[in-house]
């Protein structure tokens, strides 16, 4: 994938409306080895998968399940990149069980959600270690 279409996606990623209410990373994370990383959805069997999750908060919705769902990602072959998007995330145990090994490349921490255009310079080399992926963007 080219360095301007993942500018692409963190473009269209700042202009997200935040919507608020309740986390559900549970069911992101399942949504995402059960329906959006399988070739009946489009996925190339032979691109890695690559998803990245900005959370400013821990899960408010089956939260002990969020570990279970991320091992069966990562399982399945998805590198899980996460961006801890806010100050009060930042040392997540949640977020950090979610992580591709090594989370020294695949886990960033910014002040706020306002502050994401900051981090973007340091998380396109993490999704760049993987060319030609798939990449999912969780919010």
């Amino acid at each position: 994938m080219k360095l301007h279409v993942i500018v692409g996606y963190f473009q269209a990623v700042r202009q997200l409306p935040y919507l608020g209410g309740r986390t559900n990373t549970t069911a992101a994370l399942n949504l995402l080895h059960g329906a959006v990383f399988q070739t009946s959805a489009g996925d190339r069997p032979f691109a890695p998968n690559v998803a990245l999750l900005v959370a400013n908060s821990e899960s408010t919705v089956d939260r002990d399940r969020v570990s279970n769902e991320a091992a069966a990602c990562r399982d399945a072959g998805v590198v899980m990149i996460v961006v801890a998007a806010d100050r009060w995330v930042a040392d997540s145990v949640e977020l950090k069980s979610i992580v591709s090994p090594p989370i020294e490349h695949n886990y960033f921490v910014t002040l706020s959600l306002s502050a994401l255009p900051n981090i973007t310079q340091s998380v396109i080399p993490a999704t760049l270690l993987c060319p030609g992926f798939t990449l999912a963007v969780l919010l």
